[in-house]
């Protein structure tokens, strides 16, 4: 029960839309990282939806977007957050990912279809938006959500 509660705020955290010019928080972020890994996760189940070209660039394009969040915005955003303390961003992190690993969980639960709802492609959408991913990370996303919306 304990775990349903934390994904239900996760879940508010992650769907309440702010301005896309306003400053985004680390768990926005983080949340946007949840769905994205929840999706790509999902994409492995989803053989007889998706052609495997298909596939291929939704899933490039997918973990592409996730090492961006993680590696240039997430980790930045914690150091910067912790003044530069290491060790402090380190322990953050990690429970960002043991709460992240119950909200995909929560996801995994609830929406066990195979082709991805059109909600997941407008959240992700969202979230590259507040994001501001660019150059090829954002090529490979535009691609990825291409093809899943086909």
């Amino acid at each position: 029960m304990n775990i349903y509660k934390h994904s239900t705020l996760f879940v508010i955290f992650f769907f309440s839309m702010t301005n896309a010019m306003a400053k985004t928080s680390i768990n926005e972020i983080h949340s946007c990282l949840a769905l994205v890994d929840f999706v790509n996760s999902k994409l492995e189940s989803s053989e007889s939806v998706y052609s495997p070209e298909d596939k291929e660039i939704i899933h490039k394009g997918l973990f592409g977007y996730a090492r961006y969040l993680e590696n240039d915005v997430i980790d930045p955003k914690l150091l910067k957050l912790y003044g530069g303390n290491l060790a402090q961003a380190k322990l953050m992190k990690k429970l960002f990912n043991r709460q992240q690993s119950r909200f995909i969980e929560y996801l995994d639960d609830r929406h066990s279809e195979k082709k991805f709802a059109t909600d997941y492609l407008i959240a992700i959408k969202e979230c590259s938006i507040k994001t501001r991913s660019q150059g090829d990370v954002a090529l490979y996303l535009r691609q990825a959500l291409t093809a899943m919306e086909k």
